[in-house]
């Protein structure tokens, strides 16, 4: 069934174009309040409904940094560097490195 596009709106039309879906449905109110036909209403109604349901961000991703840290561990193995308690890092004979 194809829809027949009751009223037009060439503002609203071309912030639909560019993706401006929350200023193209804000235009659409202003034309919705100017229709005199019932069915105009309806028709203008949908089209800001699907304006509304395009501008919805997506829903936020959750980090996950477990890749990342696999790799470091990885690159920190292969370069020797993978020692307990940042061994590699510290200078011996110091304080920290005497055994107790």
């Amino acid at each position: 069934m194809t829809e027949v596009q009751r009223v037009r709106d060439v503002l609203a039309e071309e912030l639909e174009g560019k993706g401006l879906y929350r200023r193209a449905a804000s235009r659409w109110l202003v034309v919705l309040e100017q229709c005199a036909d019932e069915k105009d209403r309806e028709w203008v109604a949908l089209r800001r409904g699907r304006c509304i349901d395009s501008a919805r961000l997506p829903p936020a991703r959750a980090e996950d940094f477990g890749d990342v840290r696999r790799a470091a561990g990885a690159t920190h193995t292969r370069m020797g560097l993978a020692q307990l308690n940042g061994s590699a890092f510290r200078l011996k004979g110091k304080r920290g490195d005497q055994p107790t």
